[in-house]
């Protein structure tokens, strides 16, 4: 159906992807609102998708949402000075209609990863910034010699790829530590037949789908799928029912980031493909019985929509669940089963159960990590094994480790820490500064103590023009606008701009600045891929709040400062800056600290009572419940996520979960 646009998508999703995009685009109906283009949800009956929209009498092929489900890519062919030609075309949602824009000409297979970072076309890939698209970039050297068709990814990273090749063999390749390692053929079992190629794997890769011809019709192209193993390992190739599976071909199936359909392309002759799409139910009628068993008591997972949507959408989990003995296929972090009292894990387990039933107020994970291995992990409410849980202002704890692992790797040093902030800023016009603007040490930033006295009318103006406040642009609007800095005015005070203040020292001192710093040498080096790091107005990485991370790499945090900044058994953080940053340095005044807290470089200490003996418990504190608890001398790390407004699940940890490890 031929139509018009009168208003381009002034996107800079869009318009990023080449600078000879085609400029045509189309009206779109008025039906074309709400979710899916405004289509009729299917059944367990595969039905043609959008009809006379995206499934035409022609060539259509590809349909992949995007994890927000707000745009819809595909690829089609039209007539182009009477000769075929494939476009790249794009549906956005906007205001909650579906606009159409042909993007550019066919540059390859496109899918979108889970996380919503990266396209891939291929052996190629373009990743989201902050005004679009990036150029375009290659996998890497151990990919160009496969003739790839189409790149999925799971959540962690892992792509699952094919080869345009009669014998298709289907591959797949790990993220491990920031790197993508050599890729590897899927089972014999997998790679059977003729013409394995398309494959989906899924964002918790608890499966993969496929297409290939095998069997005694091996004319056409059929749907397979198979499903990983308790070890691990990928099960039998299932075919799809005769439902799905017809005399034509069957191939290109994506499930839908929401979980809720796949979708597939169906040849039906003289050059007509056509989209379809089918309740993902059929997915699951196709489990084996001992799978099923085995995710029923496996930890809960969200989906890719729900990776990147609101937290609030995250439908509260009808049982907590819980783990005594976790498995762990990330080799960065070990497990095992928990070993204290029987009457101790049954405390905790109890815990775990009354989380879940609300009795201590709103919380989502609670896991316990002893002696450098994960021992109890258990999900409640809005938690998910998979999905990135917001740390709030814990956020900070992590910012003050990257200025530990800064000198750890000597980009500063245990000197620099007593030295202004306006020192390591080389941008910084230092004749514009308020008085006392030196007295701002890292020390001073770290502790809360910079002692910055802004407007906050002042402030919110200056805001609206984010260009003059850029990386150090922001510090020296601060000390421009600063009343004087003075020794009365440098007493802590929670949070007013000193995160930021250290950020900026971060970027300045660190290759290549605080962003690629911290993927490269932080979050990569401890196998961090599934995580969201927000960036401050002045393009920035946050500082204090506005991160995600799953809880299981909140504990990997946890062990650094439980192992006295080592990791894996190597120097990460330095010890001797960490010893620092776990001290009492300030007595925070506020009245949502316990009176009994102290406060070190962005992280909390406070004495935990068991049984006459005192133990020093550190903390990386965030609202709602967020924390990252340690004490040293159990060799004990415990990760807590939540979105509590009172936020008392402390009386909890130091009553049942620290002394069950205090024996």
């Amino acid at each position: 159906m031929k139509v018009t646009i009168k208003n381009l998508l002034a996107l800079a999703l869009v318009t990023s992807f080449s600078g000879n995009a085609l400029s045509k685009a189309e009206d779109l109906q008025s039906s074309l609102t709400g979710p899916y283009l405004g289509q009729k949800a299917p059944g367990l009956t595969p039905e043609v998708f959008a009809p006379d929209i995206v499934s035409t009498k022609g060539w259509e092929y590809g349909v992949v949402f995007s994890p927000r489900l707000d745009e819809m890519y595909f690829v089609r062919e039209v007539i182009k000075d009477t000769k075929p030609y494939q476009e790249f075309v794009v549906f956005v949602q906007h205001d909650d209609k579906w606009q159409e824009r042909v993007i550019s000409k066919r540059v390859g297979t496109p899918t979108l990863s889970p996380d919503n970072k990266t396209m891939f076309f291929g052996r190629s890939f373009k990743t989201r910034t902050a005004s679009g698209w990036s150029e375009m970039q290659r996998l890497g050297t151990e990919f160009e010699d496969f003739r790839i068709m189409r790149v999925t990814a799971s959540l962690n990273g892992t792509i699952a790829f094919d080869v345009a090749e009669k014998e298709g063999v289907l591959r797949y390749s790990k993220l491990e530590n920031g790197k993508r390692v050599a890729p590897k053929p899927f089972p014999k079992h997998i790679n059977t037949g003729l013409w394995n190629a398309h494959p989906f794997i899924a964002p918790d890769e608890s499966y993969v789908i496929w297409d290939g011809q095998r069997g005694s019709d091996d004319r056409n192209s059929d749907l397979f799928i198979s499903f990983k193993e308790p070890d691990g390992s990928w099960g039998e190739a299932i075919k799809f029912s005769e439902n799905i599976n017809t005399e034509v071909s069957e191939f290109a199936a994506q499930v839908s980031p929401d979980g809720k359909y796949l979708f597939f392309n169906r040849s039906l002759g003289d050059r007509n493909v056509d989209t379809f799409w089918v309740d993902a139910k059929v997915i699951e009628q196709l489990k084996p019985t001992h799978i099923k068993q085995y995710h029923a008591k496996s930890a809960p997972r969200g989906t890719a929509a729900q990776a990147v949507g609101s937290f609030r959408d995250i439908p509260a989990l009808k049982n907590a669940f819980f783990d005594t003995a976790p498995s762990s296929s990330d080799s960065s972090l070990a497990a095992r089963q928990l070993a204290v009292a029987e009457d101790k894990t049954k405390a905790i387990i109890q815990l775990a159960k009354e989380i879940g039933a609300v009795k201590h107020g709103n919380y989502d994970s609670l896991l316990i990590a002893h002696n450098n291995a994960l021992v109890f992990e258990s999900y409640q409410q809005r938690g998910r094994y998979n999905l990135a849980h917001p740390q709030a202002s814990a956020t900070k704890g992590y910012t003050s480790l990257l200025v530990g692992r800064a000198v750890q790797l000597g980009y500063l040093s245990m000197a620099d820490l007593d030295k202004p902030i306006i020192s390591f800023l080389n941008e910084i016009d230092k004749s514009e500064l308020v008085k006392g603007a030196e007295k701002i040490t890292l020390h001073k930033a770290l502790t809360m103590q910079g002692g910055l006295t802004i407007d906050e009318e002042r402030w919110q103006e200056l805001e609206k023009s984010p260009d003059q406040l850029q990386g150090q642009k922001l510090v020296q609007a601060l000390l421009e606008n600063s009343a004087p800095i003075t020794d009365e005015t440098q007493v802590y005070k929670y949070g007013n701009y000193n995160p930021m203040l250290v950020m900026t020292v971060i970027d300045s001192v660190t290759p290549k600045g605080a962003k690629h710093f911290i993927k490269t040498e932080v979050l990569d080096k401890l196998n961090i891929a599934n995580y969201h790091w927000s960036t401050h107005t002045s393009g920035l990485p946050q500082a204090g709040w506005k991160i995600s991370l799953t809880s299981r790499d909140m504990v990997k945090l946890g062990l650094i400062v439980a192992n006295q900044g080592k990791w894996q058994g190597a120097p990460f953080v330095s010890a001797d800056y960490l010893a620092k940053a776990t001290s009492a340095f300030a007595n925070p005044p506020e009245d949502f600290i316990p009176e009994e807290y102290r406060y070190g470089y962005f992280w909390y200490t406070t004495p935990v009572q068991v049984k006459g003996k005192t133990y020093v418990a550190n903390l990386a504190w965030g609202g709602g419940g967020q924390r990252v608890i340690v004490v040293a001398e159990l060799g004990l790390v415990i990760a807590i996520t939540g979105h509590d407004r009172d936020d008392k699940i402390m009386a909890q940890i130091t009553d049942t979960v620290i002394p069950a490890f205090a024996d």
